[in-house]
């Protein structure tokens, strides 16, 4: 070949390559969406060039995205919660649907949060459940923990009140305490916050909720974490284009339903007369009062015979005239609340920074005339990472107003909820000048809370304030540091006013009652932690993985309040402290003061770890030193510790290629930690010491020891293991897991008596740590995908647990009464300590009782209680089913729980003859009483006296329709014509809809766990709304 020749063909090829080059090198735009394998999209999806520093994007909340990459370069997309995917870039290509697919919620590589780590679920020993955004966003609830009914295994949930606002009783895995509390403990955003004070944080900003049943994440919380872990985390920024959501949700609450009704004016007027038959029978004398007209005016009473032609005239116009009302006494109190919240948020940022911010509006009003709850809460997360340093911001400001009645948690005759069912149906509400129809006597018993309902103010204002913030810094050798601090503030101010103008204050005889006041209260929290922390982690020759943190912890609580009640109240000048008149020597109106401070601290060091071989066996172990102001100075550094281990199964070789099985995880994990969570500890700050108050001789103030204090006390501690296993079968369509647990309290408090020359009295008893108590169980949850296609799906889900319940030892003291309890060896706690009923005689209508051996009785005595089963539902779970085509999808969730008993003392009020219907009380309509020999009744005779026995008792099992939600998203080729709205649906959603339940009364979760004293129900909601993101 010539030199030019040859010189010509490398020109062309040099050319060609040049040319090739600049093709490869080109940049091209791409841009995508990213769905599900059921075409649901995946919002916050990373989108990354492989290789090239910076290039990395977002999806929107619709799946889409847009980058720019080269001609051939790859493209990586991942997201937590989906296997990631890689594709080739191609020129030939301008749009790329992908599909990422998922492992449901047993993905391995899914993110736990412990609250003070973030771990692989893969790398987590422990049991564990997390509900996501989409579990928790725009429910009817003023307090995110209502949430939790029947959506974790082995949880308890009961909301006491229907209050808007109140929070509801959590208990994980059974009571692990008699005298302390058994809170979990709470955390948000790493901070430590109040049980129970949840009204300040908006569920629409939590992004995920995760709850920590066992001791791998309890142990690792020391002395606070013995009752188990609730960790809530809450949205950040994604990086792209700033998004604005709107979330609106507006609807109706109704009114309670009870089991119970009233007695109509006829049927209390029998009922009345009945009675009085029966007891003039026996006595030849009873005439009756006015208070039950029903016999008083009765043609049957001796007294009506003894009257003049004039005077029966007069009688009969009488009870005529009260045969003409018929009040609904339900119409008059209760009514049909409304419900309203609105959020507006914006998210986005670039590849460093990213912000998240949202404001809040809530406004709740209750079932009952003057109970509401309003919020306004602003939300600001804000984080930065660059190569070293990242630095990640969460706050949280509200501020709440809450309207109370005087009265909806006893059994007053103040309490609406009592009210109703017992005030006559005869008596009038209204005077002819359209004021309450008040007075002196039980007739007047509704009319009268009706008129403090009117005129008296209950109230509270809180200002809650959460801020946390970590910095952390990447250093050489696969070592971080980190720094975490953040304080949770409270601040409550409560006002009550009760006008003198009110007629039962009018008509007292009290000086400071018919006075009239006004109460003010302020009481405050703060909660500050500071936690350091250094790092290691480390994978060596790819198979071994190492992760160590040491870290310390110092925390501090601070409490204060004070009260103060004042008398002489201007009527001019309603609920204004400055009207309170000034007390003297002639006017006796002198004020009650009160109030108190406390601090506490706890200063912590703890080591933790994770050792894994080729992601196969995982070991994780932890071990934290706790020192407490709670405990002596000699006593008061505890260690805690747990162990664990983990077998990923489907890793091994013989189980990789299943074509049935698609994962198979086990676990197994030991260790304790002490029971220190909020308000838990049954001593308060200073219980090791002698506490002292005001008493008084010979008209000298004194101060005395009225308690003794324990020098010897130490923590509650409770010592747990549990084995679990996940599972996934046939592509993880059915995905699931089981925990077996053992958990045992020592060191459990228990009441002992002291010596009579303690100085502290007869009986006088002090708590020591001697008891212990063990709780077992089992839970299982399970995920199950119907059918699952392009357009189509139809998933099952499901959860269950049983928790068996026993005190093992009371340190050798005997058997002892607690509230509704008997507190024995070898039985549960919370069962109902009462008198076996035998019925009613139905020769005589007295009532039968059974003796201990078995024997029956007509004579009731306190020495024949027994224990009737528990109040604490031993099974327990929800199970619920999604089904979504297209842009349409609804959801059903239900919760249960079976094996409960509770108290029911509205029946001791509504069927009660010798003790309110004698009273002048109305009943319920289903009162059976004895009224002559032969009958079959349910209720005695009105010759004897009511008494508690376990006829009061009743089963508290229920299966509620929690939720049901029916959402459509709007298509996106509607919304694409706006150019401004990127994603939006409608929904309407039906909120405790329907129970399924024996129990008598409106809400077996209402009220006191073991007992009804006549609360406020949870009421239904009819609720609807929109989320629009533009």
């Amino acid at each position: 070949m010539s030199s030019r020749r040859l010189t010509r063909l490398l020109l062309s090829l040099f050319v060609l390559i040049v040319s090739l080059g600049k093709t490869y090198a080109q940049k091209i735009t791409i841009k995508g969406d990213v769905k599900t394998t059921d075409s649901k999209a995946i919002d916050a999806a990373t989108i990354k060039v492989e290789g090239a520093k910076g290039s990395v994007v977002f999806t929107d909340t619709s799946g889409a995205f847009t980058i720019e990459a080269n001609n051939g370069s790859r493209i990586v997309v991942e997201r937590v919660g989906y296997k990631p995917k890689t594709i080739t870039v191609s020129q030939d290509i301008s749009y790329y649907s992908i599909v990422l697919e998922g492992s449901g919620s047993d993905n391995l590589d899914e993110v736990i949060v412990t609250g003070l780590s973030t771990v692989k679920r893969k790398d987590f020993a422990g049991a564990v459940t997390t509900l996501k955004s989409r579990d928790l966003q725009d429910r009817p609830v003023g307090s995110f923990d209502q949430l939790l009914q029947g959506k974790i295994p082995g949880l308890l949930a009961l909301t006491s009140s229907g209050q808007p606002g109140n929070s509801t009783t959590i208990i994980i895995r059974g009571q692990s305490s008699i005298a302390g509390g058994n809170n979990p403990l709470y955390i948000i955003d790493g901070v430590p916050v109040e049980a129970g004070v949840f009204q300040a944080y908006n569920p629409n900003d939590f992004a995920t909720l995760d709850v920590l049943r066992d001791a791998s994440a309890s142990a690792m919380y020391g002395s606070r974490g013995a009752a188990g872990v609730i960790v809530a985390t809450t949205k950040r920024g994604q990086a792209g284009k700033a998004q604005v959501t709107y979330n609106a949700n507006i609807g109706v609450k109704s009114r309670p339903d009870f089991a119970y009704s009233a007695m109509s004016t006829a049927e209390l007027l029998q009922a009345q007369e009945d009675y009085g038959r029966i007891v003039n029978g026996s006595t030849g004398s009873y005439q009756g009062t006015t208070s039950i007209p029903g016999w008083y005016y009765s043609k049957l009473n001796p007294r009506y015979q003894a009257l003049t032609s004039a005077g029966q005239l007069a009688a009969d116009q009488f009870m005529d005239s009260l045969r003409q009302i018929n009040t609904n006494w339900m119409d008059e109190i209760f009514r049909n609340g409304t419900f309203g919240q609105h959020t507006l948020s914006i998210s986005g940022g670039g590849e460093r920074t990213r912000i998240y911010s949202a404001v809040d509006l809530y406004d709740e009003q209750g079932t009952t005339l003057r109970t509401d709850m309003k919020r306004i809460a602003f939300r600001n997360n804000f984080d930065y990472k660059d190569d070293k340093l990242s630095v990640s911001v969460s706050s949280n400001l509200a501020f709440i107003k809450r309207d109370f009645q005087q009265s909806t948690t006893t059994n007053s005759t103040g309490n609406p909820f009592l009210a109703w069912v017992i005030a006559p149906s005869y008596q009038t509400v209204r005077k002819a000048d359209g004021s309450y129809n008040t007075g002196t006597g039980t007739k007047y018993v509704a009319n009268n809370m009706l008129d403090l309902t009117n005129l008296d103010r209950n109230y509270n204002n809180q200002i809650n304030a959460n801020i946390g913030t970590t910095i952390g810094y990447k250093l050489p050798e696969h070592f971080s540091l980190n720094l975490f601090s953040g304080f949770s503030f409270r601040e409550t101010q409560s006002t009550n006013y009760g006008s003198k103008l009110a007629y039962s204050r009018v008509s007292s005889t009290t000086l400071t009652t018919n006075a009239g006041f006004q109460t003010e209260g302020l009481t405050r929290y703060f909660g500050g932690d500071i936690r350091p922390s250094l790092n290691y982690n480390n994978t060596f020759n790819k198979d071994h993985s190492l992760n160590l943190t040491l870290m310390g912890e110092y925390l501090v609580e601070l409490n204060k309040s004070f009260s103060m009640t004042g008398y002489g109240i201007d009527p001019r000048t309603p609920n204004t402290p400055a009207a309170i008149t000034t007390a003297t020597a002639s006017n006796q109106l002198y004020p009650s003061l009160g109030g108190g401070k406390s601090r506490n601290s706890l200063m912590s060091g703890m080591l933790y770890g994770t050792y894994s071989y080729k992601e196969k066996y995982t070991f994780t172990g932890s071990y934290r030193q706790d020192g407490s102001s709670k405990l002596p100075s000699d006593k008061r550094w505890v260690g805690f510790y747990s162990v664990g281990g983990i077998w990923n199964a489907i890793e091994e070789s013989f189980l990789t290629n299943s074509k049935v099985l698609s994962n198979l995880r086990v676990s197994l994990s030991y260790g304790g930690a002490g029971n220190n969570a909020s308000g838990n500890f049954a001593y308060g700050d200073f219980g090791y010491l002698p506490q002292y108050t005001n008493g008084s001789y010979a008209g000298i103030t004194t101060i005395y020891s009225n308690n003794a204090g324990n020098s010897d006390l130490t923590w509650e501690k409770v010592y747990q293991w549990n084995l679990g296993i996940d599972f996934g079968f046939l592509q993880n369509r059915l995905t699931g897991n089981v925990n077996f647990y053992h958990k045992e309290t020592k060191d459990m408090f228990v009441n002992r008596t002291m010596s009579a020359t303690a100085g502290y009295g007869t009986g006088a008893t002090i708590v020591v740590n001697a008891g212990t108590m063990v709780n077992k169980g089992i839970e299982l949850m399970l995920n199950y995908d119907v059918i699952r296609s392009h357009n189509f799906l139809w998933s099952l889900t499901g959860n269950a647990s049983y928790n068996r319940n026993r005190v093992t030892s009371l340190g050798g003291e005997s058997s002892y009464a607690y509230g509704t309890s008997l507190l024995e060896v070898g039985k549960p706690l919370g069962g109902q300590y009462t008198v076996k009923w035998a019925g009613v005689d139905q020769a005589t209508g007295a009532p039968l009782y059974y003796k201990l051996d078995g024997t029956i009785t007509s004579t009731y005595s306190s020495s024949d209680q027994q224990v009737f089963g528990t109040w604490e539902a031993p099974w327990k779970g929800g199970f619920g089913t999604s089904i979504s085509y297209k842009g349409l999808s609804l959801d059903v969730n239900f919760s249960w729980q079976r094996g409960a008993t509770k108290s029911d003392n509205m029946q001791y009020f509504a069927e009660n003859l010798s003790g309110f219907l004698a009273a002048g009380y109305n009943q319920a309509s289903s009162l059976n009483f004895w009224k002559q020999p032969g009958d079959v009744a349910t209720t005695p005779s009105p010759l004897y006296s009511t008494n508690f026995a376990s006829n009061l008792l009743h089963s508290a099992d229920f299966l509620r329709l929690k939720d049901v939600t029916l959402t459509y998203a709007i298509p996106k080729d509607i919304l694409s014509k706006t150019k401004v709205v990127k994603a939006a649906s409608v929904f309407v959603q039906g909120w405790n809809l329907f129970m399924w339940t024996k129990w008598r009364g409106p809400d077996p979760e209402a009220g006191a766990t073991n007992i009804n004293l006549s609360e406020y129900p949870n009421p239904k909601s009819i609720t609807g709304g929109v989320r629009i993101t533009f």
